[in-house]
């Protein structure tokens, strides 16, 4: 009995033990597994963001490309990590053997290091930056496009990051492969705009060479509305908005401001559509008084007996006074208003200029307030592009509704076309064939004259009611399109702070009509 029992209690404890030791020997097995159990860690390499091209396909962002390199740090990768972080910081990684991302200037591939090209959102020599906008610090659309399409661009954007297999101190595990994961990081989709490089880089080019400091140039397509530049002054640094001067993200060409005497060949249109002939003379004196103010011409000079022609060649106030109190000035502000001014030029969704201000028709009928119109001044504000719709108007004949948008582009590259509006016409034949010969621009008066081809256009100084160190800020201009005979382009420079539009614009113009004409010629 003693013997059974005893064996029985013998095979009890060998099956315990047999248990113990499996036990034992499965607890060593996870042991280690879980020293060295796969786990992940993602490095995120980078974002991208729809693109935004020119209307060639060239980009206007991510022109410029940086290479980061996903890196293992080991003995294969310490002269990689040393050259980059430091001797110390390496140390530190090579310790802890952490997975890091580097910034590398040539490529480096290997079983423990993986580069990528990863474009950069700005550049310095960037066009079109007041246009194309900036993103603000959490990578939202803050200005220009990138806001207006805020919503667009961060969908058609893509991302880029790196898997590595670790331990579960996070140490990356040799052996083991690294994962890419690409979410449509190269995606070609975003929006293209109507901007032509060649062109935006010579107005910008213009506007550097000028005397002006803060204003803006414009330039249209007289025979589809779209915008080939755009450019304002002062420029800005995008990779650094917080070092940029106050006010120099603003985008000149979508403020309002006053006019003055650019208004005079509109006055000057509606005239002739009412029937006025371009004989219609007016004397000047030099100044003219209506109701309790007196207006003057500028440095009061007296032009004597002036046609119309003769009118906009000097840019009597005193014929333009005179010639509106002939007309009916309710149709005149109503004429305005077809041309666009009081209404905001939309560029495209979301991106739109200042809509200006008309004075009501309540105000015309203080004679004080109609004069002021005449020449625009008083109530009247205009933005740069309202004035582009206006020439191009007196250019053609024909209002179009500028834009800046010309289509989209799916990921792998397929353009599709916005919808544009139709033209309108708004003047006769008659009177644009007429405009265009009072307006051109004679050699040894107008500094925007040029040998290379008839320029028509008019200059203009206008009181901002603005005063600094007690001297009243001007706001002047030139306005125009070119060639006379068959425009192809209407042009709008503003200086916000400037002397005469004479001074100031005009050579602009000519810089501006010169160069494309080369261009034209090369290309």
């Amino acid at each position: 009995m003693r013997t059974r029992a005893f064996a029985a209690l013998l095979l009890v404890l060998c099956c315990l033990a047999a248990l113990c030791a499996r036990t034992a020997a499965l607890s060593l097995r996870f042991s280690s597994a879980a020293a060295a159990q796969t786990h992940t860690r993602t490095l995120p390499v980078g974002t991208t963001r729809g693109k935004i091209y020119a209307r060639d396909g060239s980009l206007l962002v991510d022109r410029t490309k940086r290479l980061l390199a996903a890196v293992a740090p080991c003995g294969e990768t310490k002269a990689l990590l040393e050259a980059s972080l430091g001797e110390t910081a390496a140390a530190a990684a090579l310790r802890t053997r952490a997975p890091l991302l580097l910034n590398v200037n040539e490529a480096v591939n290997g079983e423990n290091a993986r580069t990528f090209s990863v474009p950069q959102r700005y550049a310095p020599d960037d066009l079109a930056v007041h246009l194309v906008g900036t993103l603000d610090a959490a990578g939202h659309g803050a200005t220009g496009v990138e806001r207006a399409f805020d919503a667009l661009l961060a969908a058609r954007g893509g991302s880029l990051s790196v898997r590595f297999a670790v331990n579960a101190n996070g140490q990356v595990l040799a052996g083991l492969d690294k994962t890419v994961l690409d979410r449509n990081f190269n995606s070609r989709a975003g929006v293209v705009l109507t901007v032509d490089p060649l062109s935006q880089q010579i107005v910008e080019s213009a506007l550097a060479n000028s005397r002006i400091e803060s204003g803006c140039a414009a330039l249209l397509d007289t025979d589809t509305g779209e915008l080939r530049a755009l450019a304002s002054v002062p420029g800005f640094d995008r990779s650094d908005l917080f070092a940029a001067p106050d006010g120099a993200q603003r985008n000149k060409a979508l403020g309002a401001y006053a006019s003055g005497s650019v208004m005079k060949p509109l006055l000057a249109a509606f005239a002739l559509e009412q029937g006025v002939p371009q004989q219609k003379h007016f004397t000047c004196r030099g100044h003219i008084t209506v109701g309790d103010t007196t207006f003057r011409c500028y440095g009061e000079k007296a032009h004597g007996r002036q046609t119309m022609g003769e009118a906009l060649q000097n840019s009597c106030n005193v014929y333009f006074i005179r010639l509106l109190q002939t007309l009916d000035a309710a149709a005149y502000l109503q004429f305005l208003r077809a041309l666009g001014l009081g209404e905001s030029v939309i560029l495209c969704e979301n991106l739109q200029s200042e809509a200006g201000t008309l004075p009501p028709l309540s105000s015309l009928e203080s004679p004080g307030q109609r004069a002021l119109l005449a020449f625009g001044q008083g109530r009247l504000l205009v933005s740069p592009l309202q004035l582009l719709e206006c020439y191009h108007v007196l250019a053609t004949g024909c209002l179009v509704r500028p834009t800046a948008f010309l289509g989209t582009v799916d990921a792998d590259g397929t353009f599709l076309k916005a919808a544009r509006e139709r033209a309108v016409r708004i003047l006769q034949p008659e009177t644009v064939e007429t405009l265009r010969r009072l307006l051109t621009q004679k050699e040894g008066v107008s500094r925007a004259y040029t040998p290379a081809f008839a320029v028509a256009g008019k200059t203009g100084t206008a009181q901002s009611g603005v005063f600094r160190e007690g001297n009243e800020v001007c706001r002047t201009w030139f306005c125009g399109f070119f060639p006379v005979g068959n425009p192809h382009y209407v042009l709008v420079v503003l200086n916000e702070d400037g002397s005469t539009g004479a001074a100031d614009c005009a050579p602009v113009c000519k810089e501006i009509c010169e160069r494309l004409v080369g261009y034209a010629a090369d290309g």
